[in-house]
């Protein structure tokens, strides 16, 4: 069960905005992390801004939020980047590598990488309290951010949602396919699964399979299943549970304070129980908002794009969305 925490809490997405002299960038390829190991990145579309991306997990790979924003690249530059411990990154043998001050440096190593100045950001999942963590050394290299889908400021309140959550839960409505899913989920978690590949596809398909007989929105797009079969072991058996222990018991409520960018959390209307965690975040820094999206849960960039999307165009171009709720103070 406390895997099983950790890995829902580490469940992402990160935009990253580049000044106004936008140049031809490789699609993709390998770059120096903090230590020395490598990190891959892939850039997508055209404009004269960009967006970095920063996916959750951590270590779940870019994939896991590439497919949900790709129709941004009609309009900017998307740079997106697998963290290490997962995607084509390195795997560290040494796995104090995976603690959270690499992962900072790892996103401060790309910031120099591509020359931002200043960066626009969209976080997801986890992704936000890895740029939050990175904001309190590095809170002037911040543009404008958006956190989507995010995991919330404090573990404590992260736990009693998930609690919540399970004393809420209906029966499920397939007993097999829930069994099945759990036996997937530990043989991941343990690293026992003797195709990790397979195992992570008939996981996600499962868990698709029983929200919709909940009714719930099924559109999320990425997959944590993309890469080599050492990479998805590695992420689910070490990442997914050593990086977020690593964070320690967060409290990041009271440390945003030098956080002066414009800040806008997006999240569903469907999936009240997290909301409190999104007016938490607004609440910890001086200038942020809360975008509430209808008829979509976590994925909202997914669930509902023809609302989400205007919206984060017209925050990055320099406005609040006329929806977006300033804080309840």
């Amino acid at each position: 069960m406390k895997k099983s925490i950790f890995l829902l809490l580490a469940v992402v997405m990160l935009v990253a905005c580049k000044s106004q002299e936008s140049s031809s960038v490789t699609n993709d390829g390998y770059m120096p992390g903090a230590d020395g190991g490598q990190l891959y990145y892939r850039v997508l579309g055209t404009g004269q801004d960009s967006i970095l991306v920063i996916h959750g997990g951590p270590g779940a790979g870019m994939h896991s939020i590439l497919p949900s924003l790709k129709p941004f690249a009609d309009e900017y530059v998307l740079v997106f980047y697998d963290q290490r411990g997962g995607g084509r990154s390195t795997l560290p043998a040494d796995t104090t590598k995976l603690q959270a001050e690499y992962f900072v440096e790892d996103l401060e190593a790309v910031r120099t990488h591509f020359n931002f100045e200043k960066m626009n950001v969209i976080t997801h999942s986890f992704g936000s309290v890895l740029l939050a963590k990175y904001a309190t050394q590095y809170p002037n290299r911040i543009k404008r951010a958006v956190f989507h889908g995010a995991t919330g400021p404090r573990r404590a309140s992260m736990i009693q949602m998930f609690k919540k959550k399970a004393e809420l839960a209906p029966p499920s409505p397939d007993t097999v396919l829930s069994k099945r899913a759990s036996t997937l989920l530990e043989s991941l978690l343990e690293g026992s699964a003797s195709n990790p590949i397979a195992a992570c596809r008939e996981y996600e398909i499962i868990n698709k399979k029983l929200a919709q007989a909940r009714g719930e929105t099924t559109d999320y797009k990425g997959t944590t299943c993309r890469g080599t079969a050492e990479a998805v072991r590695y992420y689910y058996h070490k990442t997914a549970q050593i990086t977020p222990r690593s964070f320690g018991n967060w409290d990041l409520t009271t440390k945003l304070n030098n956080f002066q960018a414009p800040l806008m959390v997006i999240y569903g209307k469907r999936d009240s129980l997290a909301i409190p965690s999104q007016q938490e975040w607004i609440n910890s820094v001086p200038n942020g908002r809360l975008l509430l999206v209808p008829d979509a849960h976590k994925g909202a960039f997914s669930d509902n794009p023809d609302y989400v999307f205007p919206a984060a165009d017209t925050f990055f171009s320099g406005h609040w969305p006329e929806t977006a709720q300033k804080p309840l103070k």
